[in-house]
């Protein structure tokens, strides 16, 4: 297995499906899939999209996780804390919101383990679940099992080899004892091979703009397989196997896609939409909920509609000044150190 480290970094791909995992995310929760398209329900598109958006999230979280790593040379848990200081004050203040906007309430239990960011741990079986903000917990669990594993390991070989042990021991947990989310298969091994991407060439030369015909036929393929997939069981290695496929062959064939596109404003447009992708993920249901109250929307349609255009402005206006008001605010703090 050859490694891939040095090889540059393509930012406009990435950046482009980071906006186009937002921009999915958006219509995903603004209840859209109540309407329907030449009498056709947009229900049945829900699962493909939620497995994408999120899958894409997982892969491009797993990429850069691995190729930060690399670059700063840290140790495990001191680069597990500086991705910490980096997400979670967002993800309390978002915490804030659901609460205080949203009006989610929570028992003491549940509401120290959601400010630990541990839900992932507990839900859905010891603690009130809480939809959106689980990505967090979900992702910070990734970040510390292979910030020590890329510490630990030396090649990408032992690198699978202790994910494997880690998914297994993950896997007999939650049988056992029915702590542990059971999404965090399916989204373990895709950040794992976001990581593997940067580590195997024979990976990393599937991010490209060739051969886009074959990736689409395999990813077409992946969508049927995976419509099987979504009959069985979650914790099912077929289903963790068949959504592990779909998710990958769609993030292959969607960054061949971006590869190529040479036109100034959508370059632009995605750069921007993934700068702010972090805040907007978190903050865009309370901030509609807020807008909604405010504006005394009652039709669902029209609140759908609200949502998908000036309401989601809204959300990419205040994530953007959020997201640029907190980079200043850790450059202050990097200073100081």
């Amino acid at each position: 297995m050859t490694s891939n480290i040095s090889s540059p970094i393509k930012i406009f791909e990435f950046d482009f499906l980071r906006a186009m995992a937002t921009i999915m995310l958006m219509f995903h929760h603004s209840d859209a899939y109540g309407l329907s398209l030449f009498g056709f329900s947009l229900q049945n598109f829900a699962p493909y999209f939620e497995a994408v958006l999120l899958g894409l999230f997982f892969f491009i979280s797993g990429y850069f996780f691995a190729r930060s790593f690399q670059r700063h040379k840290q140790t495990g848990i001191s680069f597990f804390f500086s991705r910490l200081l980096r997400i979670f004050p967002p993800y309390l203040f978002a915490l804030f919101l659901y609460m205080f906007v949203m009006e989610i309430s929570f028992r003491k239990k549940d509401l120290f383990i959601y400010v630990l960011g541990t839900q992932f741990l507990f839900t859905p079986n010891f603690t009130k679940p809480v939809v959106t903000i689980w990505f967090v917990s979900a992702i910070l669990l990734f970040y510390l099992i292979f910030a020590v594993l890329l510490a630990k390991t030396r090649s990408a070989k032992e690198l699978i080899i202790d994910a494997g042990l880690v998914f297994a021991g993950a896997y007999a947990l939650h049988f056992w004892t029915g702590l542990i989310d059971e999404r965090l298969y399916k989204y373990f091994i895709v950040f794992l091979i976001g990581i593997l991407f940067t580590r195997l060439v024979f990976l990393s030369k599937n991010l490209s703009g060739e051969q886009i015909l074959v990736k689409f036929i395999i990813a077409v393929l992946s969508t049927y397989i995976y419509s099987y997939a979504l009959n069985l069981n979650p914790t099912s290695p077929l289903y963790i196997l068949g959504t592990t496929l779909f998710i990958i062959s769609w993030a292959v064939l969607l960054f061949a896609l971006a590869a190529k596109i040479k036109f100034p404003f959508i370059m632009e447009a995605a750069a921007l939409v993934s700068y702010l992708s972090f805040f907007a993920y978190l903050l865009h249901r309370p901030i509609w909920h807020w807008l909604v109250r405010v504006f005394s929307i009652e039709s669902s349609r029209d609140q759908i509609f609200f949502k998908l255009f000036p309401g989601l402005m809204v959300v990419f206006i205040l994530s953007y000044f959020l997201q640029y008001g907190y980079d200043r605010l850790l450059g202050v703090v990097r200073q100081t150190k």
